[in-house]
């Protein structure tokens, strides 16, 4: 399988950062290129900023989190695209993957223990099921 395209999951925590680390190593070693996907909903950061409802502000801010967060997968050579996707994760990532014809998606876990995981359900858990794609989960260490 020739690897071409990588898609890597953020969801800001420490597993989605070494998820990123993990797809950099591979993308360094196959010249392939990465394209990072945050799925993003703007009532999540409305929660975190209560004072305003600028919706275009908003997003942006998730972009520049996206684009600093890819920042050392450039550093170490790659290309990298970011992408925002207004959807929950799971359907995000795997419409995006989908439009980049994507050959692997990479995730990362959050480590949020059985019971969380049961009720919360796992992006990692789901995605493989849901995605046309090879998926590789990264454990947190």
């Amino acid at each position: 399988m020739t690897v071409t395209t990588i898609v890597v999951a953020h969801d800001g925590s420490d597993g989605a950062a070494r998820a990123l680390e993990w797809a950099t190593g591979l993308a360094h070693q196959t010249g392939a290129r990465l394209v990072a996907v945050h799925a993003w909903s703007p009532l999540d950061d409305l929660g975190r900023h209560r004072d305003r409802a600028d919706f275009a502000e908003l997003h942006a801010e998730a972009l520049a989190d996206l684009e600093a967060w890819i920042a050392p997968a450039r550093a170490a050579g790659v290309v990298v695209e970011a992408r925002i996707v207004e959807d929950l994760p799971v359907p995000g990532v795997v419409q995006v993957a989908r439009e980049v014809d994507a050959d692997l998606v990479v995730c990362g876990t959050r480590g949020r223990g059985r019971v969380r995981t049961a009720v919360l359900g796992s992006v990692a858990r789901t995605l493989p099921e849901a995605s046309h794609l090879p998926v590789t989960v990264v454990p947190p260490t």
